[in-house]
């Protein structure tokens, strides 16, 4: 039988651990803020995130008391603004139905909006000291090569034994730390190209490193298919040099934020305005979303747009700090729009 790697790893993160400040406290509300906003982006580039999002909602009480634009508004860049929606909803229905208190048990964490069944796992390890292991990204890597499973990681059979195996090994040290471990392994040392074994803590128990497998796992059986859709956006600007922007809808991408008027065509009609208008293009860019690949033209809008394509309001260039926009729209602002304004 193979050796439980948990007091290795655990030694090793009494030294090695990174210092989070979402580590510093056992308060479910910024464990379950700095884990949903980690779903999405590495934890370098979620820190500043986290600790603005903190600053302004220092409470599950300021998140339910916001409105929702100011809540999408301060998840500005980070994408899947659903999240945000989730979280905003999420923490009224904790300030009516639970008094602002976190539950502690798996059955009502799964019950808030958003939050499913890592997320409860995450929030039950780390604020409430729960027996259960979460896997991620960085575990799944760890746990397939320290076995040398050659399972599909994308496989729900794989994510049920792992599942069984990282619950067993957070029972036997403290699961905070315990899985707190496991994704700083990933994370800094078990890395997915270029695993530092040298470093690693439980090296000499590791199948992948033993058979000098490493390179090869984990492995995925299936591949994201991927789509590409034609966008032509426009900056129209009235006699003041105010900017034009409407809401998007309440339902599907970028629900709730605001944008500058658009429209999707195919990619033949994406190209032959190109050709006919090149006069007013100012630009292309590609903006990539988990599984689709938006293609962007950006126009000047000399004269008003069809009422199909130009519906909105016009605001002051000083106002759009104020409202909430996908990161695709910011890049456009960012490269597009004029320097003096």
């Amino acid at each position: 039988m193979q050796k439980s790697p948990v007091k290795d790893l655990l030694e090793w993160y009494a030294v090695e651990g990174r210092n989070l400040p979402w580590r510093e406290s056992s308060d479910p509300y910024q464990i379950w803020i700095s884990e949903v906003i980690l779903q999405q982006t590495r934890v370098a580039q979620g820190l500043s995130y986290f600790q603005r999002f903190m600053e302004r909602f220092p409470t599950v009480e300021d998140l339910a008391a916001a409105s929702q634009d100011e809540v999408l508004k301060y998840w500005e860049g980070l994408g899947y603004y659903s999240r945000a929606r989730n979280l905003h909803q999420a923490a009224r229905t904790l300030i009516t139905q639970f008094k602002g208190v976190f539950p502690p048990t798996w059955e009502e964490l799964l019950g808030l909006k958003g939050i499913g069944p890592y997320t409860a796992r995450a929030i039950g390890a780390f604020a409430f000291g729960n027996e259960v292991g979460v896997i991620d990204g960085n575990v799944f890597r760890v746990v397939s090569r320290y076995t040398g499973d050659f399972s599909p990681i994308d496989l729900g059979s794989t994510r049920k034994k792992f599942q069984i195996l990282v619950d067993k090994w957070a029972a036997e040290g403290d699961p905070a730390d315990y899985n707190q471990a496991m994704m700083d392994l990933g994370a800094t040392v078990c890395l997915p190209r270029n695993p530092n074994c040298a470093a690693c803590p439980v090296q000499e128990h590791c199948v992948a490193h033993q058979k000098s497998i490493q390179h090869s796992l984990p492995v995925k059986q299936n591949k994201v298919s991927r789509s590409v859709k034609y966008f032509n956006y426009y900056l129209e600007f009235d006699p003041k040099q105010q900017i034009k922007v409407r809401q998007r809808p309440e339902t599907g991408i970028w629900a709730g934020l605001w944008e500058i008027p658009n429209e999707e065509v195919e990619a033949e009609a994406w190209n032959e305005k190109a050709f006919s208008q090149r006069e007013n293009l100012l630009g292309e860019m590609k903006h990539v979303l988990t599984h689709l690949d938006l293609m962007i033209r950006v126009y000047r809008a000399d004269s008003p747009l069809p009422e199909g394509i130009g519906a909105g309001k016009f605001i002051s260039m000083d106002k759009i700090s104020i409202f909430a926009f996908s990161r695709a729209v910011l890049k456009i602002f960012d490269n597009y729009l004029p320097k003096n304004s």
